[in-house]
């Protein structure tokens, strides 16, 4: 399942750089058709982690709202059941620990976040790396280094192998 470990078995370096290319298009397409992206803005330097939350949390909203469909009866009774379950978990803490519980999700949204505007980052550099078509000056490397064919592409592809590890790990946790 875990294709990035798998591809560290293949000697052959151009057999792992064509694996790792199929790798990263497949990231690609999941990209483009399955996932529902949210742009999320960039946190200005002044504002501070809540606030940066909160907004990003408003943008997020809008956009679910807007890509919602007609909801059915028992979508809109869970949803009741899941509010009243909420509700009744507050009541029973006191003020200290919900705001120490607000404390930690904030952050950890925010750490969410981080890593997702990242991923998105990547994945843009991974898209306009794979859709481009080979510089020539890969050629002029290749000839000069021959026998460094693994350091060129090492050099060439970090940001690839840097990405695929860190998709595939968050993947399996």
């Amino acid at each position: 399942m875990c294709k990035y470990t798998d591809s560290k078995q293949v000697r052959n370096v151009f057999q792992r750089y064509n694996l790792l290319k199929l790798m990263i298009k497949d990231v690609i397409k999941l990209e483009t058709q399955y996932w529902t992206l949210v742009d999320i803005p960039k946190q200005e330097k002044q504002e501070t982690v809540p606030a940066f939350v909160l907004r990003a949390c408003s943008i997020m909203e809008k956009t679910h709202k807007s890509g919602e469909g007609v909801k059915t009866s028992a979508r809109l009774a869970e949803e009741a059941d899941t509010k009243r379950e909420r509700i009744e978990r507050l009541e029973s803490m006191t003020t200290a620990q919900i705001e120490a519980e607000n404390t930690q999700m904030t952050n950890d949204l925010y750490r969410l976040l981080k890593k997702y505007t990242g991923l998105r980052n990547l994945i843009r550099d991974l898209k306009v790396f794979i859709s481009e078509p080979s510089k020539p000056r890969n050629i002029l490397l290749l000839r000069t280094h021959r026998g460094r064919i693994d350091q060129l592409i090492i050099t060439e592809k970090a940001c690839s192998n840097r990405f695929l590890e860190k998709y595939y790990s968050t993947e399996t946790h």
